[in-house]
């Protein structure tokens, strides 16, 4: 009876630990779900005031971050592209006015000083002529061969002191480019850089062998037995002035060209070296500025601008935010 009545107590025992261990589970299984439901009810709600207000600041902060970084960049390369196409184009310009100086005078007689379209000699300075006091130079010379001399076949030289039918001092050409003479502004000649002649007038009949060929009768005879084929060269005068802030090329033909843009001065000064009275050296000084002002440049730190750039008394302005660039050297004159 005893060992029964403990079998009963046993399977009792064992029953309710069944039923507590069936209840925990039940109990750990509803709590998951309301976790689950609770979670989904939370994903469903959505940010909350504060955590937006958080997340926007933090896109605007970095949002600014880049913006302000990408205007520097941008500013500091449209700064820099400007001083790059100023410096390049009056470079290029500068380089013109002085390799024109360099041949100033080439093929110009000194001693008989013919007046080349109203101009003697081989440097006619104006100064203080032009825009914000800027000067003025006239050059003369032989800056082009427009042509070679020419021959009928057979025949390799000039004859000295040749002469047409009518007895006329005459020179056989062939042209090598677009340009030709005339027997008004585009009449001064000279032949192989070494004899100066004028033009009288032009004729059709030239016995060259070749396609582009003209008769120049000329006021005096030809000095030199000068060979086939050597350059005949155009003897004109050549203004370098400013209009306004552009460099300006004015040929004798009447053409004008500009060379480059946002020209502040323009400035020459002859040197009389040896002091013999005579010019031996002229000094060129051109003063270029960007299109436009950098707003990034506090004028105070600008290259050369303590109290502004001093071209014989002219003083440009210290206040605004052009960059600009200086070009300046002594020529010396060959001719």
């Amino acid at each position: 009876m005893l060992g029964t009545a403990r079998d009963k107590l046993s399977i009792m025992h064992s029953d309710n630990n069944r039923s507590k261990g069936a209840g925990m589970k039940k109990l750990k299984k509803e709590e998951k779900t309301k976790n689950l439901k609770s979670a989904i009810h939370n994903s469903q709600c959505g940010f909350s005031l504060v955590e937006l207000m958080i997340a926007i600041m933090i896109t605007v902060l970095v949002m600014a971050g880049v913006y302000t970084t990408f205007v520097v960049q941008q500013r500091s390369f449209i700064a820099q592209d400007q001083v790059t196409e100023t410096q390049g184009s009056s470079k290029i310009a500068f380089d013109m006015i002085i390799t024109d100086i360099r041949n100033a005078g080439y093929g110009y007689p000194d001693d008989e000083a013919p007046q080349i379209n109203g101009f003697t000699g081989a440097i006619t300075l104006n100064d203080a002529a032009g825009p914000n006091s800027s000067d003025i130079i006239t050059l003369v010379g032989g800056f082009r061969d427009i042509a070679t001399i020419g021959l009928p076949v057979g025949e390799t030289n000039v004859e000295v002191g040749q002469t047409d039918a009518s007895g006329s001092p005459y020179l056989d050409i062939c042209y090598t480019g677009t340009a030709n003479f005339n027997d008004t502004d585009k009449k001064y000649i000279s032949i192989d850089g070494v004899t100066y002649a004028e033009i009288t007038s032009i004729e059709s009949n030239s016995s060259a062998n070749c396609a582009d060929t003209e008769r120049l009768i000329l006021d005096r005879s030809v000095d030199k037995a000068f060979p086939v084929d050597r350059p005949v060269y155009l003897i004109e005068d050549v203004t370098y002035q400013l209009s306004g802030t552009d460099l300006q090329r004015v040929s004798s033909a009447g053409s004008t060209h500009t060379i480059a843009s946002n020209i502040e001065d323009l400035q020459f000064e002859e040197i009389d070296q040896n002091a013999d009275g005579n010019t031996d050296r002229i000094r060129v000084s051109l003063l270029a500025r960007t299109a436009r002002e950098d707003p990034t440049l506090e004028p105070s730190t600008k290259p050369y601008y303590a109290t502004g750039i001093d071209l014989e008394g002219n003083i440009t302005p210290d206040t605004d935010r052009s960059r600009r660039r200086i070009w300046s050297m002594e020529v010396a004159l060959k001719n």
